[in-house]
Order: structure tokens, then sequence, then C-alpha cells
């Protein structure tokens, strides 16, 4: 994991992970940051985080690069994730490519032969098929979700009925 824009934290065991030199984008003079390779990270704060075969709790960043890793929770601009996964993404840009992820609400979003569970996306841009359990926003020609926005609705309140109907009818056969 590579981190720009922060101080360096020790590690669990007390020391420092070693000193790099890294480069957030092709406007950006090089910057020092910290490294940490098939290592676990806890929470980052930082401008840029790069991951490669790490883990992460909860990473806050500008940008974020993900290669073989994964993260509890990702609150970022931007995103970029190949063969990873993530529970929680918010971000404006998202990338994924062979990827998983739980909940990703993004306001664009390019998907390539990954698993979404539920997708809510301004604009997303699908290559291969993407099945979603939930999707919410213009959906593609190769997107199939198990349910769109509005049977979504439907089904929690055709759960809803259910479980009061249940709830009232077991009170009735158990006197409480």
């Amino acid at each position: 994991m590579s981190q720009t824009g922060t101080e360096q934290q020790p590690n669990s065991n007390g020391s420092h992970p070693p000193t790099v030199v890294t480069k957030g984008d092709a406007y950006h003079a090089t910057a020092e940051g910290a490294e940490l390779l098939r290592a676990d990270a806890g929470d980052v704060n930082a401008a840029s985080v790069s991951l490669d075969r790490s883990g992460a709790e909860q990473i806050t960043a500008e940008r974020v690069t993900m290669d073989r890793s994964g993260a509890k929770s990702i609150d970022a601009k931007s995103v970029q994730m190949d063969r990873s996964g993530v529970l929680n993404l918010r971000t404006e840009h998202v990338v994924l490519q062979r990827s998983s992820a739980t909940h990703v609400n993004a306001q664009e979003a390019r998907i390539v032969k990954s698993r979404v569970v539920i997708l809510r996306a301004g604009s997303a841009k699908i290559e291969g098929s993407l099945q979603a359990l939930i999707h919410i926003g213009p959906a593609c020609d190769n997107t199939r979700p198990v349910f769109d926005s509005a049977g979504a609705l439907r089904f929690g309140a055709a759960t809803g009925a259910v479980l009061l109907l249940g709830s009232q009818l077991l009170k009735r056969l158990f006197g409480r």
C-alpha cells in the first residue's frame, strides 16, 4: 500500500513501513510515501492509496488503486480495482475489473467482468454482463438486475405486508 500526503504511522508491531517515492498522476511531482505489500493496513486516510495484495478496514482518499486486495469500506473521489473486493464503496468515479463489491454508490461506474450486489450509479458502462441484485440508475443493455428500483420497492412492500400478516396470525393463534 502506498500513501502520499500523510505522516507514516507505525505498524501494529511498532515498526515503520519502508519509505518509497510515489507519483500521484501526470500533473503532480513525486512525493514520499509509505509502502506495505501483503499486509493489513487498518484505517487509511491519505491523498492517494495503492494496495497490492493487501487489506484495509476503512480507506478515505482522493484516489484509490487496488490490485488483488480487499477493503471493508472506501470513500474516495476515484477508485480503480483489479481482482479486488470491497463491502461498501462510495465514490465519484469507479472502475471495477474482475472485482466484487457488495454496495457501490458512484456518479460514474465502469464495470468489467465484475460482481456487484447493489449498484447505484448516475451512469454505468458495463463490459461483459452484470447481474446485480439491485440496480438503481439508468441501465445498459447488458445489465440484468434481479430487482430494479421499482421492483425492489414492490418486493419490500410485499415482504412487509407478509411479515405484518404473519405476526397478526401468530398473535391470534398463541394469544400474545
